[in-house]
């Protein structure tokens, strides 16, 4: 499984917890299925990408040769992200409590995000890297 295991690990875990969160209540007793007709759909295809990007080690060309699945996972969770805080600051009607899914599913996102990114641009490398 190469020297990133861990990171995939992580990759895996945080798809497979952000797909549970659905199922978990998000607000006002209902889970993410039935209190959302788009949005959880979104957050299905991120679990699903992270879950490809950790089972193939993430280095397998999406579409483009220059553009893998931790990169996908990785833009994904920042969407969801951004998606998730959205619906805690501006979605939510006055007094309603959250549930833990919401929670989950931020947590899960920032793992995914956080696993997902290449880092090597802060060390150094190159922004755009040669495609041979």
């Amino acid at each position: 499984m190469g020297e990133r295991t861990p990171l995939r690990l992580v990759i895996g875990g945080g798809g497979a917890l952000l797909i549970g969160s659905l199922f978990m209540p998000w607000e006002r007793g209902l889970n993410g299925w039935e209190l959302f007709s788009t949005t959880d759909i979104v957050f299905l295809i991120v679990g699903i990408v992270a879950l490809a990007a950790a089972i193939t080690g993430g280095r397998v060309g999406l579409f483009r040769p220059d553009v893998s699945l931790n990169g996908a996972a990785d833009v994904l969770a920042l969407v969801a992200i951004v998606l998730i805080v959205w619906l805690l600051i501006f979605d939510s009607p006055d007094g309603v409590s959250h549930g833990a899914g919401i929670f989950v599913a931020l947590a899960a996102s920032l793992a995914i995000a956080a696993a997902a990114g290449d880092y090597r641009v802060l060390r150094g490398a190159s922004w755009f890297p040669r495609l041979d």
